[in-house]
């Protein structure tokens, strides 16, 4: 299941496409496709760890047709031997390089609200890696918003950057984030990224979504 959820998130990633995957709930927003040459052609689950009732961590490794390779962290509850069904998006753990100018690269955060912005993130992300739900992160989130935190199955090592797609000042943004991170159970070091969808309400900036990034 966990493989196919990769490949439809990379491939087709509509609300239509990805619903069929998602435990009762689950919230997602939809990811990007891969522009040419980024199909999936063979995926595979590389690492798996338990958090405990029934909630799993899978690293699914993913090479795509223009010899990139890149890694998807699926967070999935599994009920029964049969019943297994994706918590939340995906979150990237190796990213593919990018060619050539892209009118959305990332950049500095932008405007005079860039020190609040990356205050949440720097409040958001450790959070996220920690929280045993989401209702821990509540006071971080945008209201109405659903986010399924990793519940310990990664460790903050350092903080990295925060940069901004595009280059608009308005209310709502959409941020790069990286991080280092640790895998207690396999002992692996390895950079993090995720996309954050971040809204200011009531003049303060709030989380609103966290998607994995595709290129």
């Amino acid at each position: 299941m966990a493989i196919d959820f990769a490949r439809t998130w990379l491939g087709t990633p509509s609300p239509g496409a990805l619903r069929p995957f998602l435990a009762e709930g689950a919230h997602v927003g939809t990811g990007r496709a891969p522009g040419a040459g980024g199909e999936v052609v063979q995926a595979e689950v590389a690492a798996a760890s338990g958090l405990g009732g029934g909630r799993w961590v899978l690293t699914v490794s993913c090479d795509l047709r223009d010899s990139r390779a890149l890694d998807l962290v699926v967070p999935i509850i599994r009920r029964g031997a049969d019943e297994v069904a994706a918590l939340g998006a995906p979150s990237i753990v190796a990213l593919p390089a990018a060619a050539g100018a892209d009118p959305e690269r990332p950049r500095p955060t932008a405007g005079p609200e860039a020190g609040a912005i990356d205050e949440l993130v720097a409040k958001f992300i450790p959070a996220y890696l920690t929280a045993g739900s989401g209702q821990d992160l509540s006071y971080l989130l945008a209201p109405g918003s659903t986010v399924v935190p990793l519940a310990g199955a990664l460790e903050a090592v350092s903080a990295g950057q925060v940069e901004q797609i595009g280059d608009g000042e308005g209310p709502r943004r959409e941020l790069l984030v990286s991080e280092r991170v640790h895998d207690p159970r396999t002992g692996a070091t390895y950079p993090v990224s995720w996309r954050l969808q971040v809204a200011r309400r009531s003049g303060r900036w709030y989380v609103a979504a966290v998607e994995g990034e595709v290129a």
